[in-house]
């Protein structure tokens, strides 16, 4: 396997050399022999447009051109750590459930919460679960200032850092203190995952199982390419550094609101190195509508100019050229606003005018543009080995475009005017409609600029036809983006939902009053938050019902009452199949904090294994299907309580996750060993059925205080009849558990 894995990354290497061969003689040719010289400043601004999207695709091949692969080394025990958390406006709810995740890390620290907003309900949180809370009388320098605050009441050799809103998982210390054996070894950076996969920057197809995300391409492959040139950075969250190697550079960089990328330039500009470990440890929570996804993209423009023309990576003394290539690849993103606003208005400009910003649009300019253009899309997506996804990212460019030409502006305000602005999370937001203007105006301009030609084609008052038929083309893919991004921007311009329901499945006794004394009911839950959970049932209870739930997480029950505040059913082989939405009634401080642990250090964990995100790429499903991408059965999303008998008689309670015609995959609390016999009763409301089959694969749970087990079952003979029937259901469950 090793030989095809190598055999895909030689072809994709082959690809990007071939595109860099064609990308030069393309814009070789274009200086020599299409420049307009009747609009040549129109001419240029189209050349220069292309020319960035040159440097930028060039660099990320550089970078991106091998990974590092890293494993975890043993830890490193008897060194001293502190927990940094910063705070300013975040909701309570979200740093209790952030200070509980880091009691939680297995290795000995301290946790010190730093709030700049110096509320005394924090404090009081802080008191309860037994953290150093730390409030500055002054709040220079943002971000950096507190933590530079944090350092100055710590005496630990290492400080791990988190968002406010990032949750670790117990191992998080201790799968990446081992790195710092090596003494050069100055911070270790993790990716930045968010759970709620519902935000403004993921698109989820939850069918099937598949995950876009905006900073997927950053995370998943540029820090593992910057981490073989030891240039991966410290991104200001989910990371441990030596204190030493901020004591080298007096603190935390201060001279940019992106204090992330700076301190990592000095910390590499005086010889230190670099880690990244590609496997999520934390996981926080993403900008959940329009407005915030501007504020912090806004920020990182910003703070980007700031460190560009402040502390250009360039000409700092100490860098490497690959750190320099790799922190400037960084830096000139911004320029991407100017880079599409050129390419969004040079249709028009052409269709309205008649001018042409080269000297003909003819056959033999599309003879030398689409080869070079269809080569480039596809070494991009090759290089980016499945995690680019080139229409969402000209989508979410679209998007952008204005946010990142505002930032050079903004960067020339006075001080004041661009202020560090922490991104509003976890809570109700609402964004403006003005930001949504910059797309319409494309997707407006561009339509008119179209009807407008081929009017003047239909009087014949232009002869340009086939120029006319090549920008109506460029005009109609650029309205198109405009209309998509458009779309999805009115969807997020609030959040209709106070806070991601988090998906699982665990098995639920419902226990309520019923005129028809058929009062308890097993069920399985299928998404659940702080403050309520959802349940499929068999059977219908009514909306304003009172009811009793025994919620069976791994390794502890939660017995606690609730109300039905929604409730919608449909019928599937005879059986009322029920989703209801219960909001708590009654649950402890207590219960809170456990279900709390649960959802954030084991079922977001879980959930988010069971998403891919990345694409196949077209090599890799020439090369790769039949050893990598093993096709199986199709298999119907279940989520049935189940009985599990084991060949000694033995019961435990499971859920059915997932069915098919052979057999079906099981969540339970007990290990299952493979080859062990098993009888299985499918509980339908008040009916069962009977199934058998054999135990062929499992996968423990990796959660020490949430242990729990998958085990995959084959059916026996005797159990196909029986299986079809639970397969509508299946089906019919399924869909009301997507929509």
């Amino acid at each position: 396997m090793e030989n095809i894995e190598h055999k895909v990354e030689r072809f994709r290497q082959m690809t990007a050399l071939i595109a860099i061969v064609v990308t030069i003689y393309y814009l070789y040719w274009r200086i020599t022999d299409t420049l307009n010289p009747n609009a040549l400043v129109f001419s240029w601004l189209l050349y220069g447009a292309e020319v960035y999207g040159m440097i930028t695709t060039f660099l990320l091949y550089y970078m991106v051109w091998e990974l590092k692969v890293r494993k975890s080394p043993p830890p490193l025990p008897g060194k001293t750590l502190d927990v940094l958390i910063t705070t300013k406006n975040e909701p309570v709810q979200v740093l209790r459930i952030t200070l509980q995740a880091c009691n939680d890390l297995k290795y000995p620290h301290r946790t010190l919460m730093l709030d700049d907003g110096n509320r005394p309900e924090v404090k009081a949180l802080c008191e309860q679960m037994n953290c150093i809370y730390l409030a500055r009388s002054s709040y220079e320098n943002a971000k950096a200032g507190n933590l530079n605050f944090g350092l100055q009441h710590s005496t630990a050799e290492f400080i791990a850092v988190f968002d406010a809103d990032h949750a670790p998982l117990p191992d998080f210390i201790g799968n990446l203190i081992g790195y710092f054996r090596d003494e050069k070894v100055a911070f270790v950076q993790t990716p930045q995952e968010f759970y709620n996969i519902d935000s403004f920057q993921h698109h989820a197809d939850r069918k099937k199982k598949y995950i876009w995300g905006e900073q997927y391409l950053f995370f998943s492959l540029i820090q593992p390419g910057k981490d073989r040139l030891n240039a991966a950075y410290f991104v200001g969250s989910c990371a441990i550094l030596r204190r030493k190697a901020l004591d080298d550079i007096g603190g935390f960089a201060t001279a940019s609101i992106t204090e992330d990328m700076l301190t990592s330039i000095y910390i590499h500009a005086k010889g230190w190195s670099s880690v990244y470990h590609n496997e999520c440890m934390a996981y926080g929570i993403a900008a959940e509508t329009l407005l915030p996804f501007h504020i912090q993209r806004q920020r990182w423009g910003i703070g980007g100019w700031q460190i560009f023309f402040k502390a250009n990576p360039l000409f700092i003394k100490g860098l490497s050229v690959p750190q320099r290539l790799g922190y400037t690849a960084s830096l000139i993103y911004p320029l991407e606003g100017f880079q599409k606003i050129i390419f969004y208005i040079t249709p028009p400009v052409a269709l309205f005018t008649g001018v042409l910003p080269m000297k003909a649009l003819d056959v033999d300019y599309l003879l030398h543009f689409i080869p070079y253009y269809l080569i480039s899309i596809f070494a991009f997506n090759e290089m980016t080995r499945g995690y680019g996804g080139n229409i969402m990212l000209e989508q979410f460019s679209m998007g952008k475009y204005v946010t990142y030409i505002k930032t050079l502006g903004l960067f020339l305000l006075p001080r004041k005017a661009r202020k560090f602005k922490v991104t509003p999370k976890g809570g109700y937001s609402f964004a403006p409609s003005r930001l949504v203007f910059p797309q319409m105006a494309v997707f407006v301009i561009s339509v008119t600029a179209i009807v407008w030609a081929l009017v003047e084609l239909l009087f014949q008052m232009r002869s340009d036809s086939f120029a006319v038929a090549v920008n109506c083309f460029w005009s109609l893919f650029n309205s198109g983006l405009g209309l998509a991004i458009i779309s999805y921007d009115y969807k997020k311009l609030f959040q209709r939902r106070e806070s991601f329901r988090i998906p699982d499945s665990v098995p639920v006794f419902l226990d309520f009053d019923n005129p028809d004394k058929d009062r308890h009911r097993f069920a399985v839950a299928d998404n659940m938050t702080g403050k309520g959970i959802s349940i499929l049932a068999i059977g219908v209870i009514p909306v304003g019902r009172s009811i009793g739930m025994e919620i069976m997480l791994p390794n502890t029950t939660l017995n606690v009452n609730g109300t039905i505040v929604q409730e919608k059913s449909t019928t599937s082989d005879n059986y009322i199949i029920s989703r209801l939405g219960i909001r708590f009634t009654s649950i402890t401080r207590e219960q809170q904090d456990v279900l709390a642990r649960y959802l954030h250090e084991s079922a977001v964990k879980k959930f988010m294994r069971e998403y891919s995100n990345r694409y196949r790429t077209y090599i890799e499903k020439r090369f790769m299907t039949r050893q990598y991408f093993h096709e199986r059965a199709y298999r119907f999303l279940t989520y049935l309580p189940l009985i599990v008998y084991n060949e000694e008689g033995d019961s435990l309670f499971a859920v059915i996750k997932d069915i098919s015609e052979s057999g079906l995959l099981l969540v339970t609390r007990k290990y299952l060993q493979i080859g062990v016999q098993l009888k299985l009763s499918v509980v339908l409301g008040k009916e069962t059925i009977q199934l058998s089959g054999t135990v062929t694969r499992n996968m423990i749970s990796d959660t020490e205080d949430f242990g729990e087990y998958l085990s995959g079952v084959y059916f026996d003979e005797i159990s196909g009849k029986k299986v079809a029937r639970i397969l509508k259901v299946a089906d019919t469950i399924g869909s009301l558990v997507l929509e």
